[in-house]
């Protein structure tokens, strides 16, 4: 669906796309950061890969919602509030990614935070998607 621009002139990007290009006629969606709560705001688990995992099903559930899927999403910012443990369990993260996105990396960026609103969230995530 979109054209991923990595150059040669660039670093081989791991786990993210460092330019894409959405095809005309699409129209464009801002997904508001999405924590890891349930349909009632909870959040359920204090784990990072829990909570990864969840605010990334409640990211595509915005996106379905518009008619859209994971490869509609062209951008992706990522709040953690672990960094060093963000780091140490990046492949079980990668796994989670996997499950839902496949091998695609939409453009992103992956920023350390002190705090969530919810003092409980390690992770928050929101998304820019383009669909018809």
């Amino acid at each position: 669906m979109f054209e991923m621009i990595n150059p040669p002139t660039r670093h081989n990007p791991s786990g993210y796309t460092h330019g894409v290009i959405v095809p005309e006629g699409k129209r464009m969606m801002f997904i508001s950061g999405q924590l890891s709560g349930n349909v009632h705001g909870v959040l359920e688990s204090d784990d990072l890969v829990n909570q990864f995992s969840s605010c990334l099903d409640n990211v595509l559930k915005v996106v379905e919602a518009a008619g859209g899927g994971a490869k509609n999403i062209a951008k992706m910012k990522v709040f953690i509030t672990d960094f060093p443990e963000y780091h140490r369990r990046k492949t079980e993260i990668a796994v989670a990614w996997h499950a839902r996105f496949g091998e695609g990396f939409p453009s992103m960026t992956i920023i350390d935070v002190k705090q969530l609103f919810d003092s409980k969230g390690k992770v928050e995530i929101e998304a820019v998607a383009f669909v018809n």
